[in-house]
């Protein structure tokens, strides 16, 4: 009995200390920076029911159900408790309190939930970033890996002749990429035309992929990144100076992403290139790291870039000129085409074209 007692007076203890142990700080910061510098509006409803399954997470017999006004939650398949969505939906401080009453009610019902609701913030966020895109990403304080040195100490390029025309493969953008790429324009003076082949090109660095920009173009622009409602324009133009001017085609296909379509696209709309292949990813957004009070770090899209014309990237993709893999439509698909030397060989027939 003495034992009954003490088990009982301890998960009381547990769940009447629930106000005390959940960051309610922490949520408001997410909620709070999501709202404030998301690309796009978000739905507050939609992202709190997300961060909450982080309950079920942890103990598979709690079930939160959005209902239209209100959470059910479950236990056993049962219906224990309800708690109604803020009045005003549009409250961070009202989603915040939602949220802790929801906590603090599953706490009631599992043990397990109350041993370790302190978590729940922290893996709320990263349900609620998840919620977002595929790119926003929250990482706690011990599992955040920051790959920009990786992508600084290794290349992945190559050149050759091809008769009078030179070949230059480029699968990542990094540190190294402009000079490989001025090495080559420089051991290779009188080349009659430059294949620039960004077939499943990820992305990597911009400042590296505008950096190959400034090789090839004389003070263009070559991209413009805006905020939500297209606030906050910034212009990326290319240095004055090109190395190489005459003609350029570049090689895309539905695995050429993120910097890599940039480069594309801005070759493209400024006249500069000729792009044969298939229509690219449609990855065309950036993001950008916070830190939060807890340790953690919050990578959260927050810009889109578009083409020189203000075509947006994202999603859409960039269009080649000339498309190897027509749909029956006339549409170009994305369509991977990483190892097909055929495409080389169209590349190399379309300077005939090019004046």
């Amino acid at each position: 009995m003495k034992k009954l007692l003490l088990l009982t007076a301890m998960l009381w203890s547990s769940t009447a200390l629930a106000d005390d142990i959940i960051d309610t700080h922490l949520l408001n910061e997410m909620f709070t920076t999501v709202n404030n510098e998301y690309l796009e509006s978000v739905d507050n409803t939609e992202l709190a029911a997300a961060g909450l399954t982080a309950i079920h997470d942890l103990d598979s017999k709690i079930v939160i159900s959005k209902g239209s006004d209100r959470f059910y939650i479950y236990y056993n398949s049962q219906i224990n408790k309800i708690v109604p969505f803020p009045k005003d939906t549009a409250s961070v401080t009202g989603w915040v309190d939602t949220s802790v009453q929801v906590i603090e009610a599953a706490a009631k019902l599992s043990e397990k939930i109350a041993l370790q609701d302190f978590q729940i913030p922290d893996l709320m966020m990263k349900k609620m970033a998840a919620k977002l895109d595929p790119y926003s990403h929250y990482y706690s304080e011990y599992n955040y890996e920051d790959t920009e040195e990786e992508n600084a100490i290794y290349t992945l390029y190559s050149d050759r002749k091809i008769d009078d025309i030179l070949y230059l493969r480029v699968r990542i953008f990094n540190k190294q990429t402009d000079t490989m790429v001025k090495q080559s324009l420089e051991n290779n003076p009188d080349v009659k035309g430059v294949i620039l082949d960004l077939r499943g090109n990820s992305g990597g660095m911009l400042n590296a992929a505008l950096k190959v920009a400034d090789l090839f173009c004389d003070d263009e622009i070559i991209t413009y990144t805006a905020g939500r409602n297209n606030e906050n324009i910034h212009y990326y133009t290319s240095k004055e100076g090109a190395m190489y001017e005459g003609p350029l085609v570049v090689l895309v296909d539905g695995e050429t992403a993120s910097a890599a379509e940039v480069l594309a696209g801005g070759l493209q709309e400024q006249s500069r290139a000729k792009l044969i292949g298939t229509r690219t990813f449609g990855k065309g957004t950036i993001q950008n790291i916070t830190q939060m009070s807890n340790g953690g770090k919050l990578v959260l899209t927050t810009e889109q870039f578009f083409t020189p014309s203000g075509k947006i990237i994202h999603h859409n993709g960039i269009t080649p000129d000339v498309c190897l893999m027509p749909d029956v439509d006339g549409t170009c698909p994305r369509i991977s085409r990483l190892n097909e030397d055929a495409d080389i060989e169209q590349a190399v027939k379309l300077f005939s074209h090019i004046k």
